[in-house]
This record gives C-alpha cells, sequence and structure tokens, in this order.
C-alpha cells in the first residue's frame, strides 16, 4: 500500500506500508506484503539481464534496431578505456543517459582527440561515468557512447552533426542506461541502497485467528508517474528524479528503444512494448493504466494519422518546455531527434518547433519568460521564448486539441511559412523565420498599469481605440493578454491584433507589434513586418463584457495580408 505525505517545503513524500514477508499477514487486504528490495544496485544487473534478454526475445517492436555504431564510441572491452572511432559496423552498444550539471565534466576536444584514442585513464571519469563501464561490461557489451566523449565538443561542424544523429543514436542502443538521481556526473549510480530501504514498526495487532501481525512503514518511490512520459498540461508534475528535469535527457528517453532508470531504490525498465519495476508494483493490474507511455507514442507515430500526430507533438513540446537547458541554445536541437522521427512518421514540414500543415492554431502558444539573445527562433515559435526559468511555462494547442474541447472555427490563411536552417540539419537551430498570413486585423493601444495577478510582471492590459469602444457602447474597456516577455517602453504603443480563431465564440489573437530587425529574406523595400509579443485567448479573457462578446471588436475590421518574423 503507498501513501503519500505533505512535507514543510509543499512537496510529498512516497511512503510504502506493508508487513513483512516473513511474517504473518495484515488483516486488510489492501496492506500486503514487502516486494523484495536489493541491497545494491550491482545486485540488481543480473535483473536487467534478464529483463534485455525478455526484450530482445519476445517484443518484436523492440526488436528493429539497426544501423551501425555512432561516429565514436567508447571501447570498455579491456582493461583500459578508450575511443574508438568507428566503421559504421553493426555492433550491440550501451548508451548513458546523464546529467551535466554545473561541475566541470571530463570531454573530447580536437586538442585531446588522439589521446583519447589512446586511453582514458579510470581516474580520469567521473563515477557516474566509471559506473557506466562497469554496468556496459557486467552486460557483456564491448561499447559504451557517452556524448561528452564521442563528441568532439569544441568542434561546431562535428557538434551539430553528431547531435543530428540522436535519434539513431539513441534508439539504435541495445540498452540506454539512465543515471537518474545525480544532480552532476560524481555521485554513481552503483549505490548501496541500505540506508534507502531502512524501514520501522507503526502497529502491531492480533488478527481474529489470534495471530500477531506488525505493520511496519519505509520510504518508497511514486510509482503513480512511471512511464508516463506525456502526461497531459493539467497533471504536469516533477518526477523525483532529478535526470527528469532535463531537456536533453527527455528526448534520450522518449528516443530509446530500451531504458533503464538506475534509482536510489530500484531499477525501473521502459521499452516500447513493457514496463517494469524491480519491486513488481508495476506488474499489478491497477498500475496497468499507463497514458501517453513509450508504448503509446510510438503506436501513434505507427498510425500515420497526422492529427494524432499533431496532438501528441503538443503534448511533447509542453512537456519539454518544463525541462532545463544548461545552454538555452540548445532548445531546438535537443529536441531534433524526436521532430526527424515525427516527420518519417508523415508529419511534414518542420518550422523551429511547429509543423507547417498544423498552422494557425499551432501558433497559439502561450508562454511566459525571456527572449534571450542571441536569435534562436523567429517571435512566432514557443522557441523564442526562454521558457526553462523557474515558474515559466508554455501552453501549446494543436489542431486536434481545440476539437477535442469545443468547435474552434480557423478564421486566418497560412500564404507562405519558412525557416533558414543556421546548421546543415533542417531541425536544428535556425538564423531566421517569416510567416505570412491573412486575417482580421483591428489596431489597438498598449496601456500599462499596475498589476497584481499571478502572472505579473508579464500580463500588459491595453485598451481599443475611439473606434472599437464605439462597439462597447462608447465605453472604455480594458482586456488582459498574454505578453509574451517584458517588452520596455510599451506604454501607449499602437498595437495589431490578428484574428487567427473564435471558440465558442470567443476570439483567440495573436498580438503584434512592427518589428525592428533586420532584413530578412524575401523582405520588399517599404515592406513592413511585425513581431508577435502576446495572445489574446477565450481561456484568459477577463473583463466586465462577457469574453464571447469580444468578437464583436472584429466586426468591422479588414482583412489583410502580413508578414512576422
Amino acid at each position: 500500500m503507498g501513501l503519500a505525505s505533505l512535507n514543510d517545503d509543499g512537496g510529498y513524500s512516497w511512503n510504502e506500508i506493508f508487513t513483512e514477508k516473513s511474517a504473518n499477514r495484515s488483516p486488510w487486504p489492501i496492506i500486503g506484503q514487502a516486494s523484495e528490495r536489493r541491497r545494491s544496485a550491482m545486485e540488481s544487473i543480473p535483473v536487467l539481464k534478464e529483463w534485455i534478454e525478455t526484450c530482445q526475445t519476445s517484443h518484436p517492436e523492440c526488436s528493429k534496431e539497426g544501423g551501425g555504431l555512432p561516429t565514436r564510441v567508447l571501447d570498455v572491452s579491456g582493461q583500459n578505456v578508450f575511443l574508438y572511432v568507428s566503421r559504421i559496423e553493426v555492433e550491440p552498444y550501451a548508451a548513458l543517459s546523464h546529467c551535466w550539471g554545473k561541475l566541470p565534466v571530463i570531454q573530447t576536444h580536437r586538442s585531446t582527440l588522439k589521446e583519447r584514442s589512446v586511453e582514458i585513464p579510470w581516474t580520469n571519469l567521473s563515477k557516474t561515468f566509471q559506473n557506466a563501464v562497469t554496468t556496459t561490461r557486467l552486460l557483456s557489451l564491448k561499447y559504451l557512447w557517452i556524448d561528452s566523449l564521442c563528441i568532439i565538443q569544441d568542434d561546431a561542424e562535428d557538434w551539430e552533426k553528431e547531435s543530428g544523429s540522436m535519434a539513431s543514436i539513441y534508439e539504435c542502443a541495445q540498452i540506454v542506461i539512465a543515471a537518474s538521481d545525480g544532480s552532476d556526473n560524481n555521485p554513481g549510480f552503483l549505490h548501496d541502497r541500505h540506508s534507502q530501504i531502512a524501514s520501522k514498526p507503526i502497529y502491531e495487532g492480533i488478527d481474529a485467528g489470534g495471530e500477531s501481525y506488525q505493520i511496519r512503514i519505509r520510504e518508497g518511490d511514486d510509482h503513480r508517474w512511471y512511464g508516463n512520459l506525456l502526461p497531459p498540461r493539467s497533471q504536469i508534475v516533477r518526477d523525483s528524479s532529478q535526470l527528469s528535469t532535463r531537456g536533453w535527457a527527455f528526448q534520450e528517453r522518449l528516443l530509446a528503444t530500451r531504458y533503464v532508470q538506475f534509482r536510489s531504490q530500484e531499477l525501473v525498465w521502459e521499452c516500447k512494448t513493457s514496463l517494469w519495476c524491480e519491486c513488481g508494483t508495476l506488474s499489478r493490474p491497477s498500475q496497468q493504466r499507463v497514458p501517453a507511455s513509450k508504448q503509446a507514442l510510438y503506436k501513434s507515430l505507427q498510425s500515420q494519422d497526422r492529427q494524432t500526430i499533431y496532438s501528441i507533438w503538443s503534448r511533447i513540446v509542453n512537456n519539454y518546455a518544463c525541462k532545463v537547458l544548461t545552454d538555452g541554445n540548445d532548445i531546438l536541437p535537443a529536441l531534433s531527434g524526436l521532430a526527424k522521427r515525427f516527420q518519417a512518421a508523415g508529419s511534414g514540414e518542420y518550422l523551429a518547433g511547429l509543423w507547417r500543415e498544423d498552422l494557425p492554431l499551432s501558433l497559439l502558444w502561450e508562454a511566459r519568460g525571456p527572449r534571450p539573445k542571441p536569435y534562436r527562433a523567429p517571435s512566432w515559435s514557443w522557441a523564442s521564448i526562454d521558457t526553462s526559468i523557474a515558474g515559466s511555462s508554455l501552453i501549446t494547442e494543436s489542431t486536434t486539441d481545440s476539437k477535442a474541447s469545443a468547435p474552434t472555427n480557423i478564421l486566418a490563411t497560412i500564404h507562405d511559412a519558412f525557416c533558414e536552417s543556421s546548421v546543415a540539419d533542417p531541425t536544428g537551430r535556425v538564423s531566421a523565420g517569416r510567416l505570412t498570413l491573412s486575417g482580421k486585423i483591428v489596431t489597438i493601444i498598449a496601456m500599462a498599469r499596475q498589476v497584481t495577478s499571478r502572472y505579473e510582471p508579464y500580463e500588459s492590459p491595453f485598451d481599443w481605440t475611439a473606434k472599437l469602444q464605439h462597439d462597447f457602447a462608447n465605453q472604455r474597456s480594458l482586456i488582459g493578454f498574454h505578453a509574451d516577455t517584458i517588452i520596455p517602453n510599451l506604454h501607449l504603443e499602437a498595437l495589431i491584433c490578428v484574428l487567427i480563431a473564435e471558440t465558442a465564440g470567443a476570439p483567440r489573437a495573436l498580438v503584434l507589434r512592427k518589428a525592428k530587425a533586420g532584413n530578412p529574406k524575401g523582405h520588399l523595400q517599404g515592406e513592413v513586418l511585425y513581431e508577435r509579443v502576446g495572445l489574446i485567448d477565450r481561456i484568459i479573457l477577463g473583463s466586465s463584457v462577457r469574453s464571447s462578446g469580444w468578437m464583436g471588436m472584429f466586426e468591422h475590421a479588414t482583412i489583410q495580408t502580413i508578414s512576422i518574423i
């Protein structure tokens, strides 16, 4: 039996209540006997080997591995570890998923490539890397892939090429080893578990048959979130593991054919077919409902149905935006492997985190955070906002999501959309982007004021022009909008609002200002370009006028064609 208890810091702890396996059972069926706990992660390696063998022999969906070794791997077969430049031969290998953290990480640079190819001294490896080598050897595998050592970190061309190959690297690995609980590379993961599995008695009694029993409690892991990789936005929670908070690791987990988490108390297995844990909790019927798990993800991608695919992508982006990236410029590269898998499933043209055929509704994302420099995405892409800061979030919507809640009428027309890649990989970093659309447009005036809502300081109310005030009985009306970022000197600036869609009689529109930067591709002399500054959406409209009444402000608006960068 599991029990959640509130902590002083507002979080919660998960505890297991049970009777010892060697003792009498509890009179209450809900309180079962203790599951077996191995005393160390090393003792769990035979279990992992058994899981791999079962998966290889019994799971057709997981046996479609192909392709050769990555460009470079660590050869761990002998006493010394060294960097091996492959000939793309077909050999099984393991890959490590880990947190880089704030401490220095051993890396391969152009200046160290030659010496790494001879030997990497054991003492130079962090505890986590040493544990990964040991685990690979115990699994009888010869090769191990670790990003910091197998990619030349100061060679931009090599970094772009290898990071763009993440999809195949993690999917083709025989096993991805996840160091789940380390915030950096120092702690390792082959720990002794004695301290974590200690229990204490909380109740003793005598059952109806006169037999004594003892109920005990110990710290445990909340299994409800195991395997739930893409919860809906209303249920996004932080897994207790450090690795689950990282952006690159999120992609690695979704791409991996076989993925094992080395958690503090047990191993947890994920593949395209099954979800297992050492304690057996995930094998119980009550735990078999795992929404949006890896199994469901791959089945949906195989469906070739674009609306299903776009809905899943929206869930991926909502979850990904909660993750942390050490370098914010990696926001698109750290998702490029998944983008390639979606393209292979028929999602169409990729545009800096969005899909061409899912426009214009996918423009209706909501985020708050800084728009960092240097440039990393056009303003109409969610990737232009740094959402991986404390308290930030992202809400995206796809065509499917809209139809699932209420009928949505699309009222804007997309004429053209493109992004210029700054690298060879079209799913990686971009240097420019432009979107041209037609829709009803009204002019609005930004009105800065002191706000006290939970959206402070990103909320910036504004009022309509005199013409629109007439539509509301000549009353000045203020309406709040979702500002993407803090914009200095916005007070009294003329903005425009372009209507994208309406749902249940309420408008859904982008708020734009005249762009002040650059001459992007296709720019005509004298042409006015716009950049996004926020969003008006039915879920956040608030004023004395009913939200459905705001459609009236577009009643006499003219349809215009504009370009957004």
